[in-house]
């Protein structure tokens, strides 16, 4: 019907066979496998396996160690990773249910888990088993940890001698063997860089860590070097997963230290040589002919004695001048180092990295020049989601477990009573709050939360928690004892809506 189904002419096959003939190229293929002279370079690559990560983790991670401390735009990085994804903490609000999986609130127990969750956080000798940091400060170290060697370790210290029995440690990545490929400790199990997991599940069972050979913990795997069993209910592991078989981290940075790397080396080489130059201000020549090779050679009246060239190499300083006599004269160096392309191709190149890093070109290179308000928003709003992203995989990698392991510590000590372990589920519901960002001009973005509100589109707790604040319900009750202070004080209650405000400032302009 319709010709569909015929046969088609012999003719029109040769006319096929003659236009590949003609066209040798002529097939149907995906461009990106092409393999021709011009991509012979581009070889094949196996991903984030866990062989090139076992074999390439180590340099990539010292690479990145250099990288912090030698290079203004990647210490820039790691200050707004760190600032950004933790920055002051975390807001806690504890979810605690009168009866487990039911949704009501057990407001009792609510304030009590997080005054002391919050009395825990901030004592930095009941939270660091070394005894420097608070909560906050040690989630700001595992931060920085993920960005600069692509994984952040942390060891749970349970039954230490404190009031509420559990401690961290804060450990280097590298302390983790990336190179142990072993059998598990059981049929079961197999070891992949480090880490010991389940073979049909890929449940982590444990990590195995570096240790000395005096630690009486060690254990040996195949006669090798003396390494420490820890159960993964024990430790925090945090890493960006790029594979479905990954069990380490890459360093975040891991795509833009190579040319980080070259832009440094551009600019030291630019610096050298403008340095160089600024210091050669010019050259004196001998108009009566004479050669200055062959000082000390021959006749003395051919040449230059060390006395003469001692007396024409002078140092330049601000507000000299030189007297020269008849026969010598001087040639003026006008410096070529920088020049004008230099700016143009380090801001390209900077932004390639930034780029690889996820941050917005303006704020990594601190660089406002060309930005303008629309823009500035445009790449903010763009790097704050990927901020609010990192926050999440670091409240559940990080926080949580954190959390987890406290309630149940807390529980099995005096000072929880009269809550008991038995407890733990319907006690441990909870949400944590990452920091967040206010805007240049935060007055219209308080008049659009009030019209969202109003509108039924917001609830005044979505936008308390917008506003980094930890509970709707807490404010207001808060809220009553301040009125009642303020009417104890003769103070009279005024709270104008920011929409008021605003008419009264636009009335008065």
């Amino acid at each position: 019907m319709f010709g569909l189904f015929g046969k088609k002419k012999q003719g029109n096959r040769g006319e096929c066979a003659a236009h590949r003939s003609r066209h040798p190229f002529f097939f149907r293929a995906f461009a990106a496998a092409e393999v021709s002279r011009t991509l012979a370079a581009w070889i094949f690559d196996g991903g984030f396996s866990n062989a090139e990560i076992a074999a390439q983790l180590a340099t990539i991670r010292s690479r990145s160690r250099e990288r912090q401390k030698n290079d203004e735009y990647f210490c820039n990085y790691f200050r707004l990773f760190r600032n950004n994804v933790v920055g002051r903490g975390f807001t806690f609000k504890a979810q605690p249910s009168l009866i487990a999986g039911e949704p009501e609130i057990d407001n009792e127990a609510k304030k009590f888990l997080q005054y002391h969750f919050w009395k825990w956080s901030k004592n930095r000798r009941e939270c660091d088993l070394a005894g420097r940091h608070n909560l906050a400060a040690i989630f700001r170290l595992m931060a920085a940890n993920w960005a600069r060697d692509g994984e952040a370790i942390a060891i749970i210290e349970r039954n230490a001698p404190t009031v509420y029995g559990l401690q961290l440690r804060v450990v280097r990545p590298d302390a983790l063997d990336e190179t142990l490929n072993a059998r598990g400790t059981s049929a079961a199990t197999t070891i992949r860089n480090g880490v010991e997991i389940e073979r049909t599940t890929r449940r982590v069972v444990a990590y195995w860590f570096r240790t000395s050979r005096e630690d009486p913990t060690a254990v040996y795997i195949d006669g090798s070097q003396p390494l420490m069993r820890i159960p993964a209910s024990d430790v925090i592991h945090c890493f960006s997963t790029e594979d479905a078989a990954q069990t380490r981290g890459i360093p975040l940075t891991h795509a833009a230290l190579k040319k980080g790397k070259m832009l440094d080396d551009f600019n030291q080489s630019e610096l050298v040589a403008a340095l160089d130059e600024t210091n050669t201000i010019g050259t004196f020549k001998d108009k009566s002919g004479r050669d200055p090779a062959s000082a000390g050679v021959g006749a003395a009246d051919e040449g230059y004695t060390d006395e003469e060239k001692a007396a024409y190499t002078q140092k330049s300083e601000p507000g000299t001048k030189m007297w020269l006599d008849g026969d010598i004269d001087f040639e003026w160096h006008s410096p070529n180092h920088p020049n004008r392309e230099v700016t143009p191709f380090k801001k390209t190149t900077i932004r390639d990295i930034a780029c690889g890093l996820g941050v917005d070109y303006p704020v990594f290179a601190n660089d406002l020049g060309e930005a303008n308000f629309s823009s500035i928003r445009a790449g903010t709003i763009a790097m704050r989601d990927n901020w609010k992203v990192l926050q999440d995989d670091f409240i559940d990698q990080v926080v949580t477990p954190v959390y987890e392991a406290w309630l149940a510590s807390f529980l099995a000590r005096p000072v929880a009573n009269p809550y008991v372990p038995s407890d733990f589920e319907r006690l441990v519901e909870h949400e944590f709050q990452g920091r967040t960002w206010d805007w240049v001009d935060p007055l219209k973005d308080v008049n659009a939360a009030v019209i969202a509100v109003e509108h039924g589109w917001k609830t005044n707790e979505e936008v308390t928690s917008q506003y980094g604040g930890a509970d709707f319900l807490e404010n207001c009750d808060r809220l009553k004892i301040e009125n009642k202070a303020k009417a104890a004080a003769g103070i009279a209650a005024k709270n104008p809506t920011p929409e008021k405000e605003n008419n009264e400032e636009e009335n008065q302009d």
